[in-house]
């Protein structure tokens, strides 16, 4: 079993109940000063826009917060329903 560098993106994904969610833990913590803590999301925000745009194309659901990975970070999460994953690659 292999672990990524401290600090690098790790993720998993699962089928359950017929929806595929990932899970992707970045190490990067989340700022104790408001205003760049507000800059930092508005960037993740901004950088997440196309999968925004796919997960609510597949009538899914995504967002981000504190991850519950030991050393901190953020965890963001993505939910796809198998049929509307389907839809959006076959029409």
């Amino acid at each position: 079993m292999s672990f990524p560098a401290r600090g690098a993106p790790a993720s998993g994904g699962q089928y359950r109940d017929g929806d595929l969610r990932v899970i992707l833990h970045d190490g990067h913590p989340r700022h104790l000063n408001p205003r760049l803590a507000a800059v930092c999301e508005s960037r993740r925000r901004a950088a997440l826009r196309v999968l925004s745009c796919v997960v609510k194309s597949c009538r899914g659901d995504w967002g981000f917060g504190e991850t519950r990975e030991p050393g901190g970070g953020t965890r963001m999460w993505a939910v796809l329903p198998r049929e509307g994953a389907r839809s959006y690659l076959y029409g």
